[in-house]
């Protein structure tokens, strides 16, 4: 099989042979929502919210940001975290039990694999044993960050919110999760691209073809240029502002119509472009915000750096005049390969995959509180056309739960919770 060793910034990545591991997995049988009777309920009455009524006072939210990082997992994150269903070790195929080993600032890319088939291997049908059938020498997934290598994350946990029940959109890496993050699908797109053929993308230039896959689960290539609704689409027809901050546009660089948009150049601005905004209270209602590639936290990047970008963005923010009226949700686009216990529920064919952490950094947001309801990408935007009375884009995001249990629109906005950035190894 082919797998994409790379989730560069643009989404279009090369793709690679891996080694024999990887190579010789076979294709695993699609999962079906049926699974959902097995894993956990997505229902309108459980997780899901269609039914459920604004707060009066929701409109104190007049800027929501969407901070999208790379490649790691709960358990990776915050498996130690107090109060939080988070594990130090972690099963394999065998049926043994395999610690979380300390994972370095840097960790070789190579050594993991996060395409659409490792995932599904991974999880196992729930049983989320088979990460050593994915990763190098067996072992590579079972890795775990420390409170020490990642304190401020931690101190953003113990002060606002953590979720503990956040998954990604989709069984598969960075490209069809960003979809999902802005259109609550993916077209049917199910990797990162670069696949051998002559697809090009919307600047006309030849990236090779993407993969999808229809509704019976046939896999077909296509070029990387793509069309369908997005929320922006839906934000601008209700004339809310909004801004898409990513390296050369991000994942954006593939829907056509937002491309070839002659106001391309208002929405599309550079990471580094939203630290001005922030600071000088010039931010529109809704920014999505991914990191440069070298801050992403993406393997091998630094951890330390990924944080430390982070951590400057946030503190542009609340020394801004926004911070009072924010809501802001960080999170992880997939696993990026590495180890997780909690089997995500099975919602639709496309996922929901493999466990992410979620922050919720607001003057509004609850003080030390673990969220344990099941979202996932397009609860953001749930929350999103929650606040703008928005209707959803698809049934993924009428469905998913907006998260509302972790704000109190009652209290009294928190003060600003500045942290300094540390010396990186």
């Amino acid at each position: 099989m082919q797998a994409i060793h790379c989730d560069c910034q643009e989404g279009i990545c090369a793709s690679a042979t891996r080694d024999a591991k990887f190579a010789g997995a076979p294709a695993l049988p699609l999962i079906v929502p049926i699974l959902s009777v097995i894993w956990g309920v997505w229902a309108l009455a459980g997780c899901g919210s269609a039914g459920t009524p604004a707060p009066d006072n929701l409109d104190a939210i007049q800027h929501i940001v969407f901070i999208i990082c790379e490649n790691h997992t709960f358990d990776n994150y915050f498996g130690g975290f107090p109060n939080a269903d988070g594990a130090t070790s972690g099963l394999a195929s065998n049926g043994q039990t395999v610690p979380l080993s300390a994972m370095p600032d840097t960790y070789p890319d190579e050594m993991l694999c996060n395409t659409w088939d490792c995932a599904l291997r991974a999880m196992d049908n729930g049983k989320m044993d088979g990460f050593d059938l994915i990763s190098y020498e067996g072992v590579s997934a079972y890795t775990q960050a420390s409170e020490k290598d990642i304190p401020n994350y931690w101190a953003y946990a113990r002060r606002f919110v953590l979720a503990d029940r956040y998954f990604t959109s989709v069984h598969g890496p960075s490209l069809p999760n960003h979809l999902f993050a802005v259109a609550a699908q993916s077209g049917g797109v199910i990797d990162n691209g670069g696949n051998p053929g002559p697809g090009e993308a919307c600047d006309g230039n030849s990236y090779g073809t993407v993969t999808v896959i229809d509704a019976n689960g046939n896999r077909s290539q296509r070029a990387p240029c793509l069309d369908f609704p997005t929320l922006p689409d839906t934000l601008t027809e209700a004339g809310i502002p909004w801004k898409y901050y990513a390296s050369g546009g991000g994942y954006l660089f593939v829907i056509g119509h937002l491309y070839k948009s002659p106001s391309w150049r208002d929405f599309a601005a550079e990471p580094e472009q939203f630290l001005n905004d922030a600071q000088t209270g010039h931010l529109p209602a809704v920014s999505w915000v991914i990191p440069p590639s070298e801050a992403s936290e993406h393997p091998p990047a630094s951890i330390c750096a990924g944080e430390n970008w982070t951590v400057s963005v946030l503190n542009a923010l609340m020394q801004g005049p926004d911070w009072n009226s924010t809501a802001v949700f960080l999170t992880w686009d997939d696993f990026g390969g590495l180890y997780d216990h909690v089997a995500p529920p099975q919602v639709d064919q496309f996922g929901l995959g493999p466990r992410v952490p979620l922050l919720i950094i607001s003057p509004y947001a609850k003080s030390g509180y673990v969220s344990h309801t099941v979202s996932d990408h397009t609860s953001i935007l749930k929350f999103i056309e929650t606040r703008y009375h928005l209707q959803p884009l698809t049934s993924r995001d009428a469905q998913a739960n907006p998260m509302l249990d972790s704000f109190d629109f009652t209290q009294r906005p928190r003060p600003p919770f500045l942290l300094t950035p540390r010396n990186c190894p």
